[in-house]
C-alpha cells in the first residue's frame, strides 16, 4: 500500500511540473465548439477522458466476473451446507446400535 501512495505522490509531482511548464494558451476546436485554454489543461482533460472511456469499456467484463464470483460463493455455501448435513447423517448412523 505504501508503494502505491509513493507512486501516486510522484505522479502528482510530475503532473504539477508538467502543468507549470506548459501553461501556454492554445485554441481547441471540436466540431462546433471552440475554446482557449492552457496546454496542460487540454492534455489532462484528454487523459481523464481516456481513463473514463477505458473504465466504461472494461465495466461489462468486471460486472460479469463479479456475478460469477457471487454465483460460485453461493454454490460453495450450498455444498458446504449439504456436506455438513451428510456428515451429521453419517455420524449418527455409525453411533446407532447394530
Amino acid at each position: 500500500m505504501e508503494f502505491y501512495l509513493i507512486l501516486a505522490a510522484l505522479l502528482g509531482v510530475l503532473i504539477a511540473a508538467f502543468a507549470i511548464q506548459n501553461a501556454a494558451p492554445v485554441a481547441v476546436k471540436f466540431l462546433v465548439w471552440q475554446f482557449e485554454s492552457s496546454l496542460a489543461v487540454v492534455v489532462i482533460l484528454s487523459l481523464l477522458s481516456g481513463m473514463i472511456l477505458i473504465f466504461l469499456i472494461s465495466l461489462p467484463g468486471r460486472l460479469k466476473r463479479r456475478k460469477e464470483l457471487y454465483d460460485r460463493d453461493r454454490r460453495i455455501q450450498e455444498l458446504e451446507r449439504r456436506l455438513a448435513e451428510l456428515e451429521k447423517i453419517h455420524s449418527s448412523g455409525e453411533n446407532a446400535p447394530a
